[in-house]
């Protein structure tokens, strides 16, 4: 299993546009994928867990991916979110 914890420095945090590309990422990904906020657990491939999680700037996340090439999945995730720009 993949756990990676990642904090949002994006200043508009993940809004409806980064959201929406995490969405797309993610559906492409043959592994089973959880962001973790606090007791949260959201599919990142539903656009409406996302924006309902109210993730802001400053929020730690977990990403977590389990699957094979889980590494790689979830790397890319935490890549995507620690290089979000608003």
């Amino acid at each position: 299993m993949f756990l990676k914890r990642v904090t949002i420095m994006n200043p508009a945090g993940l809004h409806a546009r980064p959201a929406g590309q995490l969405v797309q990422l993610c559906k492409g990904m043959p592994v089973d994928i959880k962001l973790v906020n606090g007791e949260k657990e959201i599919d990142p491939r539903g656009i409406m867990a996302i924006l309902t999680a109210g993730m802001k700037q400053g929020t730690e996340i977990a990403v977590q991916a389990i699957g094979e090439d889980e590494e790689k999945y979830g790397e890319m995730i935490v890549g995507f979110i620690q290089n979000l720009k608003e």
